[in-house]
């Protein structure tokens, strides 16, 4: 943990360049199946840890001006993901299908200030998750109850009083989707309708942004006659000449326009998880492909795909695989306990390897 901290202590002292780019998209099935699949890169370990968030959890912080600051009794359970050894949510799932993702938007967010004697509607910026998933049902009454409080940043201690800057995309069990923006000390809030969310810049301007691909189709080219010769292209794809395949923000949130758009309907959650894989494999990063100039003599690590999950809003199972294993795991909120007397669990992303040897099945075999 205290080389974690010394990186990025040297990171955000240094200016550079961001090590945090994430992925964001919901699909839908036929049957009514609502899946939020997010991919987490990152150049440090996170360590991340999936855990449970029993109802009745208690929560309670101070403002800057050093006063009791939003407390709250969690009304909902939830399943989450923390990160750097805080036990913060920075993406999860509660009982009712309601989804929150903390993605990067560096040098753009600039959080809220608390006006005087409003320190009790007052929120540290990295409890938004824990206070979203653990009070509300859906985006409205999110989107509602976000207009009644400062979100403010605060540095935390244990990470060398570093403030992370995010913004938030919130999904429910009915397809609902908003992005919630903190710039210039005021909050955006936007509806999700193209389901998808990268990093910077801010989500407007990649909405705008894909009025320059309006022309990418997946359908097979006719052959071009010029002159008296016939052209035929090289290989089917050539429709979609022009689609970024670049690791950057604005290529990413195209590349997922593109793909999901396009994508074929599919009829339950198992096809649906299935596609969701494939999409978010396009813009998978293996390590060393986003990396520091050679002569940087800073600690700063590749960035990298550290893990992904697939959340089923409709059923309530989250989905994981992680860098060293894309193996799928599952967990079943249905069969959590997260009653108030429920000990809360805690088990961490990475396990073993998994690796199915097929060769005693293989040999019995018969041509």
């Amino acid at each position: 943990m205290k080389l974690i901290l010394s990186v990025l202590f040297s990171a955000f002292s240094f200016f550079l360049t961001p090590v945090l780019a994430c992925t964001d998209i919901q699909l839908s099935a036929r049957d009514g199946t609502i899946l939020v699949s997010r991919s987490m890169e990152f150049g440090l370990d996170l360590q991340s840890n999936l855990r449970t968030s029993p109802r009745g959890r208690s929560f309670s912080d101070t403002t800057p001006h050093e006063k009791a600051a939003l407390s709250w009794k969690s009304k909902y359970g939830y399943l989450y993901l923390d990160a750097l050894g805080m036990d913060a949510a920075v993406d999860g799932i509660n009982e009712q299908g309601l989804s929150i993702e903390a993605l990067y938007l560096p040098g753009e967010t600039g959080y809220q200030a608390v006006p005087i004697n409003h320190d009790k509607h007052a929120l540290a910026y990295y409890r938004l998750g824990d206070w979203v998933l653990g009070n509300f049902k859906t985006v409205e009454e999110v989107r509602n109850a976000l207009f009644h409080i400062y979100v403010y940043a605060k540095a935390i201690p244990k990470l060398e009083n570093i403030v992370f800057p995010l913004h938030f995309s919130i999904f429910d069990a009915s397809g609902k989707g908003i992005v919630v923006e903190y710039v210039a000390g005021k909050i955006n809030i936007y509806d999700n309708t193209v389901h998808i969310l990268t990093n910077v810049p801010q989500f407007p301007w990649h909405i705008a942004n894909l009025r320059n691909y309006v022309h990418l189709s997946p359908y097979y080219q006719d052959s071009v006659k010029v002159g008296n010769v016939t052209f035929t292209a090289t290989g089917q794809g050539a429709a979609a000449l022009g689609l970024p395949g670049d690791y950057s923000p604005p290529a990413r949130f195209v590349k997922m326009s593109f793909l999901s758009t396009t994508a074929r309907p599919t009829n339950n959650a198992k096809d649906l998880v299935n596609l969701a894989q494939h999409i978010l494999n396009t813009v998978d990063i293996p390590r060393g492909a986003i990396r520091p100039q050679q002569d940087d003599k800073s600690p700063m690590p590749d960035d990298l795909t550290q893990w992904v999950i697939f959340k089923d809003l409709t059923h309530k199972i989250l989905y994981y695989r992680f860098y060293d294993d894309l193996t799928l795991r599952s967990v079943d909120m249905a069969k959590l306990d997260f009653s108030e007397k429920a000990i809360p669990l805690k088990m961490p992303i990475k396990a073993p390897p998994l690796v199915l040897d097929m060769t005693e099945i293989f040999i019995k075999q018969k041509t």
